[in-house]
């Protein structure tokens, strides 16, 4: 019934609420009533206006709550990472995203909603560039995987993309699948357990890898089977990194790597333990010379020239070797083995190879203990100087000393300077050694008549700090001592440092009127190069010469040959480890212009030297006041 009909009814109910038996129709009252009525209605119709709005504002809000979130799920899908394709459950596509057709190169035209994926997959141009059976291989694997179950497959495509597709099943029956391209990330992941078991510069295996390795060898070890530990560091590399700079030592390192590679066969291993340090394992060794012939071949292949951004580099190398039983290997005590080895082939001249026998635990103890007394000589001024005379041959008279350090142990005595240098340099206390032996020359000199000259030798190391010149400009102005006096001795191996800057600072120690002799003439590489590039006030023949003098026509001609050259450039000759008359005669006879050695004597402390030089005590407690 409309509004409208009702009114009668509800007018007719009013009118009979307003009518009396005893005073009929109430017109105030009925007028009241109908009112009141009709603030009833109102009241309803706004009332249901209200909820109608409200209705209206919620189903907007429910549309556009919708509409909203299909934007923002298209958004998703279309910029996801990876390809997403679902299929219903007649395995036809429902709806795919941007990403699938693009992984696949899908034509828009193949790629539409109740395709199969074998007809989307057949469409494919990413997988054209593979041959026809490797095509139908990828579409089979991939079409072939389980419906309803969560299943993945990895794939090669044939640009070089890894692919890895992942199915998950849905309530109803269909499928979802998701296509990644893991290309990169395997490469992260493969380069990552790379660097972690190998060498970043050189690519070679690192000690992690190493240690993997032998385990391997073990399990797969063989009765009977051995295999050699080679332990081997680069002699002279330090060098090169200080003078010519870290690039350069890093240049060096690659090529060494690549040299070590070369000697070696497929089934070897080599390693870079780090710095110049690497090991080789060289596997099913017959006997015990085949470690040693790889090592002199790898001793000869590192010494051989190594040009770098025009820099002619030569360095070499030691080997310790430890061969071992596979069954037996333990890696780190055949690695300590190997190393103490190596330190016995450096102690012995460097460029070699040892084997590791159990004599040589002791010696590594000595050699810790030897450190540990090295600072201790250091801290409690355990150094003294001793001072070997040389004589002028046609004067038949003193002309100088060599000053020589000695090293007074409180409990082992007297060590000799060959055990104990050589640590020294190894340590680093090499250049605080030097300090002390030219200051105490420099002050013990000056109590000696003034034309009493001191000799002191100086390490390759000492060039490196660049400040030699003002350390021997400061000892002879303390000292008091006339800079022409003091006569600096190198060896030829000071020459293979830096050759730029050595001549720099040697040049700098002429100009302060310092003497500059080279010492051990003969057994270094480039003798006469040196000479022409800097002009020494000495030669010294090296002892080894001297020694064989009278036994052999070769070295005499060598001396007679250093003698000529001396006298034509005008530079003193100098004979060392002169110990027999006949050797003296015969250094007379081809006119050397000084000697020393053991025939006239053998170094000996300060207050010997004012005995030999006759000088009053008062003299001397003058000069040394002074």
């Amino acid at each position: 019934m409309t509004e409208n009909a009702r009114l009668p009814q509800l007018l007719s109910r009013q009118v009979e609420k307003a009518t009396t038996p005893d005073k009929g129709l109430d017109i105030h009252r009925l007028l009241d009533l109908v009112s009141a009525a009709y603030e009833d209605h109102e009241r309803d119709r706004r009332r249901t206006d209200r909820a109608n709005a409200l209705m209206a504002e919620e189903l907007e809000d429910a549309l556009s709550a919708i509409e909203l979130q299909n934007i923002r799920f298209k958004a998703a899908l279309d910029n996801m990472p990876q390809g997403l394709c679902l299929f219903d459950r007649r395995g036809k596509m429902a709806v795919c995203n941007p990403r699938f057709q693009a992984m696949y190169d899908i034509p828009d035209a193949d790629c539409r909603p109740g395709n199969s994926l074998a007809q989307l997959l057949g469409a494919s141009r990413a997988l054209t560039t593979a041959s026809e059976i490797e095509r139908r291989m990828l579409i089979s694997e991939h079409v072939q995987m389980g419906e309803g179950t969560t299943s993945t497959l990895e794939q090669n495509w044939p640009d070089g993309r890894k692919i890895v597709i992942q199915r998950t099943g849905i309530a109803d029956g269909g499928y979802l699948d998701t296509i990644a391209d893991v290309t990169e990330s395997r490469k992260a992941t493969a380069q990552i357990a790379h660097l972690a078991r190998h060498d970043a510069l050189t690519s070679l295996p690192n000690r992690v890898l190493l240690r993997e390795r032998m385990q391997e060898i073990v399990r797969n070890a063989q009765r009977g089977d051995q295999c050699a530990i080679m332990c081997l560091d680069l002699d002279r590399f330090k060098l090169v990194n200080d003078t010519l700079g870290h690039p350069i030592g890093d240049a060096l390192l690659v090529m060494v790597a690549e040299r070590l590679k070369a000697e070696l066969r497929s089934n070897d291993v080599v390693a870079r333990l780090g710095g110049d340090e690497f090991a080789i394992i060289q596997q099913h060794v017959r006997n015990i010379a085949e470690p040693g012939k790889l090592a002199s071949r790898i001793i000869k292949s590192i010494s051989k020239p190594y040009v770098i951004e025009g820099h002619k580099i030569q360095i070499g190398t030691s080997i310790g070797i430890e061969v071992v039983f596979v069954n037996n290997l333990d890696s780190d005590l055949a690695l300590r083995n190997a190393d103490m080895a190596l330190y016995d082939a450096k102690t012995h001249g460097r460029g070699t190879y040892r084997l590791y026998s159990s004599e040589m635990h002791d010696v590594a103890t000595q050699r810790r203990l030897l450190e540990n007394d090295l600072r201790d000589a250091f801290a409690k001024n355990q150094f003294i100087v001793h001072y070997q005379p040389q004589y002028d041959t046609n004067q038949n008279d003193i002309i100088g000393f060599e000053a020589l350090v000695r090293w007074e142990h409180p409990v082992r005595g007297r060590i000799p300077p060959n055990q104990f240098i050589p640590v020294c340099e190894e340590m680093g206390l090499i250049d605080e050694l030097g300090k002390i032996v030219l200051k105490t020359a420099c002050t013990d000199a000056g109590g000696w008549p003034d034309h009493i000259g001191i000799a002191v030798n100086l390490s390759p190391v000492q060039f490196r700090s660049r400040n030699l010149p003002t350390l021997i400009r400061e000892a002879v102005e303390a000292a008091g001592l006339s800079p022409n006096r003091l006569e600096l001795e190198i060896t030829e191996s000071v020459m293979l440092e830096d050759f730029t800057a050595v001549l720099d600072q040697l040049r700098s120690i002429k100009r302060l009127g310092c003497q500059v002799s080279l010492d051990d003439f003969g057994t270094g590489y480039s003798s006469l190069s040196y000479i022409r590039h800097f002009p020494f006030d000495r030669i010294k023949i090296d002892q080894s010469f001297v020694r064989d003098l009278a036994d052999t026509s070769d070295s005499l001609a060598i001396i007679r040959a250093v003698v000529g050259l001396c006298g034509s450039l005008n530079i003193k000759s100098t004979a060392e480890g002169v110990e027999t008359l006949q050797q003296l005669e015969i250094l007379c006879r081809e006119q050397c212009d000084s000697v020393q050695g053991y025939l006239f004597s053998e170094p000996i402390p300060l207050k010997q030297t004012y005995e030999l030089l006759d000088i009053p005590v008062r003299r001397k407690g003058r000069k040394a006041a002074a």
